[in-house]
C-alpha cells in the first residue's frame, strides 16, 4: 500500500516544471541560429524539406492537372476537327476554282484559235456551244445553241479551231443541227494541198475517218498529204483544213484509188464551233449556187461541117451575080 500510495502520490512528468525542457530547446535554437547565420543551415534544411515535399505536392495537384489536361485534350480535338473541316472545304473550293480557271484557259485558247484561224474572206462569225450529239454509224449530227435568232441559215459552214466540222441542215429559232463531214450522206469538194488535185471527200459514218472515193488509181496522192476545201460547191470557201491522208492504196487493176483521211477537227469531242458568213465581194468567197441558177443558159456551140458534095456540084449559075463577078475578077488577077 505504501508502495502503491507512494506511487500515486509521486509527481507525473506532466506535472514537472517546463523549465529544463525550455532551457534545452532555447539552447538548441540559439545553436541552430548561430550555425544558420554562419553556414546557412536553414537553407539546406529548407532545400531538403522542399525536395521531400515535392512528390506530395505533385500528388495533391495531380487530379487538377489531369482534369485540365483532359479538358484541353477534348477541346483541342474538337478544334482540330473543326479546323480540318474548314481546311477541307477551303481546299475543295480552291480545287473547283482551279478547275474553273483551267477550263476558262482552255476555252480562251480555243477562242483564240477559232478567231485567229479565220481567213480574210470571213465577214462575220458566231460562236456556238454544242448542247447535244447524235453520233452513230448511220447519223453524225450535233445540236448547237444558236439558231435563226442569231442569223444562222441552212447550209452554213461550221468550223472549229482546227478545221472543218460540217454544215447546218436544220435551223430553229434558238438552235440548229449540224451535219458533220463524217456523216454518210455528206460530201465536201476538196483538193490535195500538195499538188492541187481536186476530188470529193465523203463521210463514212466514222467520226475518225473520211474517204476520197473519186480519185483514179493513177492519182498523185500519198499518206501525209493535207486535204483542204477546194471552194467549189458554193458552201465552203477554199483553204479550210479538212484532214490528213492516212492511207492511199492504188492498185493498177482497180479504176479508183482507195484513200482514207483522218479529219483535222475532233468531230465527236468538239465543244464549241463557229458559224461563218462570207464577204461576197471577196474573190475567194464561194460562188452562191442561187446566182449560178439565175444565170441564163449558155448557147451550145455548133460544130463546123464540110459542105455536102451535091452543094459543091451545083452550077455557078445558081450563085448570085455578085459572087460570080468576084470569082471572075479573082481568076483574072491570078493570071500572069
Amino acid at each position: 500500500m505504501a508502495f502503491a500510495g507512494g506511487g500515486l502520490n509521486s509527481p507525473s512528468a506532466r506535472d514537472t516544471a517546463p523549465g529544463p525542457r525550455f532551457f534545452v530547446f532555447a539552447v538548441l535554437s540559439i545553436v541552430l541560429m548561430y550555425f544558420d547565420q554562419r553556414d546557412g543551415w536553414s537553407q539546406r534544411i529548407r532545400y531538403v524539406l522542399q525536395a521531400a515535399a515535392y512528390p506530395i505536392q505533385v500528388t495533391v495537384g495531380l487530379p487538377r492537372v489531369l482534369w485540365n489536361a483532359t479538358t484541353d485534350l477534348f477541346s483541342t480535338r474538337a478544334g482540330l476537327r473543326e479546323e480540318n473541316a474548314t481546311l477541307t472545304a477551303h481546299e475543295r473550293e480552291l480545287s473547283l476554282t482551279a478547275m474553273r480557271f483551267a477550263a476558262l484557259e482552255q476555252e480562251n485558247a480555243r477562242l483564240r484559235g477559232l478567231v485567229g484561224g479565220l481567213p480574210p474572206l470571213i465577214k462575220r462569225s458566231q460562236l456556238a456551244d454544242v448542247v447535244n450529239a447524235d453520233i452513230s454509224s448511220q447519223r453524225q449530227r450535233l445540236v448547237i445553241d444558236q439558231g435563226d435568232r442569231a442569223g444562222l441559215y441552212r447550209s452554213q459552214a461550221i468550223v472549229d479551231a482546227t478545221g472543218l466540222v460540217g454544215q447546218l441542215v436544220r435551223v430553229g429559232p434558238w438552235s440548229a443541227e449540224v451535219m458533220l463531214i463524217s456523216d454518210p450522206g455528206h460530201a465536201v469538194p476538196v483538193e490535195i494541198l500538195r499538188n492541187g488535185v481536186r476530188t470529193v471527200a465523203e463521210g463514212t459514218g466514222n467520226e475518225d475517218e473520211l474517204r476520197l472515193s473519186l480519185l483514179p488509181a493513177t492519182a498523185d496522192v500519198k499518206a501525209g498529204d493535207t486535204i483542204v476545201t477546194s471552194g467549189l460547191g458554193g458552201v465552203f470557201p477554199a483553204g479550210i483544213p479538212v484532214g490528213t491522208v492516212i492511207e492511199a492504196v492504188r492498185d493498177p487493176d482497180d479504176i479508183l484509188a482507195r484513200v482514207r483521211i483522218k479529219p483535222r477537227a475532233s468531230l465527236a469531242r468538239v465543244r464549241q464551233v463557229m458559224a461563218l458568213w462570207f464577204n461576197p465581194e471577196n474573190p475567194e468567197s464561194p460562188v452562191n449556187p442561187a446566182l449560178v441558177r439565175d444565170l441564163p443558159e449558155a448557147p451550145l456551140a455548133k460544130p463546123v461541117l464540110a459542105p455536102p458534095a451535091s452543094a459543091a456540084a451545083k452550077p455557078a449559075a445558081d450563085k448570085p451575080a455578085a459572087d460570080r463577078k468576084d470569082a471572075a475578077a479573082a481568076v483574072q488577077a491570078a493570071k500572069p
